[in-house]
């Protein structure tokens, strides 16, 4: 004999309706639809609905006194003929009830969680990497995060962050003058309307400026037309001794993002460029220079950068 679909429905009982569980009150104003409901030890909630109808039936769930979040996501098991214990699109708590259709004939065993909040948004937070600098040189980074949920204003905020730095809480972008040097541990913070937040963590090293820069950048925008521009930069070596091999870092105040470059090889991650020395041009001697540059798009604004880095060395405009 083979086991009908509903058998094995009752038969996988055990996987959703733990031991010590208790039963909990359900009922349904459907003549064709039995409900049975439990409370599972670590606060997750079984719901059993059978539809013995010959048509769908849209019921409201309501789990008032059940300890149940709102943004808790409900799982569906169905079983009939077609489906055996198959996992169907999740629904979410609101407003501490979700509503679902039971198809004809077929048995439902919905799995309520405990977590919830924040309306089940996630928020993620793009680290910058860690970040260094000279104290009296200006900086400028811009800090990303994303939103699950759509139409959302994210908010930014940050502890730890070198004396005389500060985040624009709208953008996420890291601006100042460091004035102490050290090693802090940053941590960025990025919430939603909904409560929803996410965070990075990297830390940011000041030295002592020295009596100053051994480097001068010059950034020039050579061309630009609606959508495109070309920029070139310069490094000058303003020190006593050479410059054996280059980072160069740079944040973008506008949406540029470079498409290709030369003399260098870059990397960006949303405004923030780090772009390294080719095989040929590596060492600049005191008191000499070597330039790069590269082809960008942009949509808003093509804002020259104003704060640049090399070897982690904050240098002089």
């Amino acid at each position: 004999m083979i086991p009908s679909g509903r058998l094995w429905a009752f038969a996988n009982y055990s996987r959703y309706v733990h031991p010590g569980a208790v039963r909990i009150g359900a009922s349904s104003s459907s003549s064709a639809v039995d409900l049975t409901a439990f409370k599972n030890t670590d606060g997750t909630v079984a719901i059993v609905a059978l539809n013995t109808g010959s048509s769908a039936d849209p019921i409201t769930y309501s789990l008032s006194g059940t300890g149940t979040p709102n943004g808790a996501t409900v799982t569906p098991r169905l079983t009939n003929s077609a489906n055996n214990v198959a996992a169907q699109s999740p629904l979410t708590v609101s407003g501490g009830a979700f509503t679902a259709s039971i198809p004809a004939r077929s048995l439902v065993t919905y799995v309520v969680g405990t977590s919830g909040a924040s309306g089940g948004n996630t928020v993620t937070v793009t680290s910058p990497g860690n970040q260094s600098g000279t104290t009296g040189s200006p900086v400028s980074l811009h800090v990303h995060a994303t939103d699950s949920g759509t139409g959302q204003t994210l908010s930014y905020g940050a502890t730890g962050l070198p004396a005389g730095l500060s985040i624009a809480s709208g953008t996420g972008l890291i601006s100042g003058t460091p004035s102490t040097a050290g090693t802090s541990t940053v941590t960025v913070t990025a919430t939603d309307g909904t409560g929803a937040s996410g965070s990075a963590t990297f830390t940011w090293t000041i030295s002592g400026s020295g009596g100053g820069g051994t480097c001068k950048v010059t950034y020039a925008t050579q061309s630009q037309w609606a959508g495109g521009f070309v920029a070139g930069i310069t490094i000058a070596n303003t020190g006593s001794s050479p410059i054996n091999g280059w980072t160069l870092k740079f944040t973008f105040p506008g949406d540029q993002k470079i498409t290709n470059a030369w003399n260098g090889t870059q990397t960006q991650s949303g405004e923030n460029v780090t772009i390294t020395n080719a095989s040929y041009n590596g060492t600049i001697a005191p008191g000499g220079n070597t330039s790069l540059g590269f082809q960008g798009t942009w949509t808003n604004s093509d804002a020259v950068p104003t704060a640049f880095t090399v070897n982690g060395t904050a240098c002089t405009t």
